[in-house]
């Protein structure tokens, strides 16, 4: 339940965006897969560190059931739980069936904004639809793919995916030295990226993840494998998020709710 006070800061918020507050110019949704929060900190992730302190966060991001990648983006990109979107499975190849509910993307679209969907898994595409204008399988190249897509002008939204955390908890093991270290080069790698998009006016910037891990496993039921982190940061004033547990299932309104702060 929210408490009064974050209530009340949030109705302050919603009015005076109403009053005639305008719509970002750029947004970046990062998403890292496999990102356990209790693995970062200023040591490790210091440009992670730097947005959590300049904007809003919570380390105790919840997925959906299973926490699996497929089934968890699915449920951030539209809202919705695996039994209302029907994606109940964490397989996607060319040629099946892609997603038939809005998502994040659709959503950015109506609003005027060219969209790109950058994706290290080729499950992902599974989330492209007819409102992307520039969507790719990137592996490696997702942060210069979003770059480039940045240097023009016009409201741009970008929703990114970067993997890399998942394997390497599998190999050595969730919060590892080898899995902090890949968390290390990742945020190394994503530096730049969050330098431009600050660069560019008016932004919003929204890092999380879809599941984690423990021990050498993930996708089950085990409590640490639902654990994600939620960051958010901005040039305009933003409300904070509630208190307690932030299921990822709420992040595409929240999301919106950032996004439009004026119509």
């Amino acid at each position: 339940m929210i408490h009064m006070k974050t209530f009340l800061l949030v109705c302050c918020w919603l009015f005076s965006a109403c009053a005639g507050a305008r719509e970002v110019d750029t947004v970046l949704i990062v998403s890292i897969d496999a990102l356990h929060p209790a693995a970062l900190s200023k040591q490790a992730s210091p440009n992670l560190d730097r947005l959590m302190r300049s904007g809003h966060y919570t380390l105790q991001g919840h997925s959906v059931s299973p926490p699996q990648t497929l089934i968890a983006h699915t449920a951030l990109m539209t809202g919705l739980k695996p039994a209302q979107s029907g994606k109940q499975d964490n397989d996607w190849k060319p040629g099946m069936a892609q997603v038939k509910h809005e998502t994040l993307l659709d959503f950015a679209k109506q609003r005027g904004y060219q969209t790109a969907y950058f994706f290290a898994k080729l499950k992902l595409g599974y989330l492209v639809s007819a409102s992307v204008d520039e969507h790719a399988l990137a592996r490696d190249d997702g942060v210069d793919r979003a770059r480039a897509f940045f240097t023009q002008k016009n409201r741009r939204f970008v929703f990114l995916h970067i993997s890399g955390l998942e394997d390497a908890g599998r190999d050595s093991g969730w919060l590892s030295p080898d899995y902090v270290g890949e968390l290390t080069h990742i945020d190394k790698t994503l530096g730049p990226l969050l330098d431009d998009v600050r660069q560019r006016g008016s932004y919003l910037i929204v890092v999380t993840s879809d599941h984690a891990g423990h021990g050498h496993a993930h996708g089950t039921d085990h409590p640490e494998d639902f654990k994600l982190p939620v960051i958010v940061a901005s040039s305009e004033v933003l409300p904070p998020l509630a208190p307690g547990v932030f299921n990822i299932t709420g992040l595409k309104t929240q999301v919106q709710n950032w996004m439009a702060m004026s119509d």
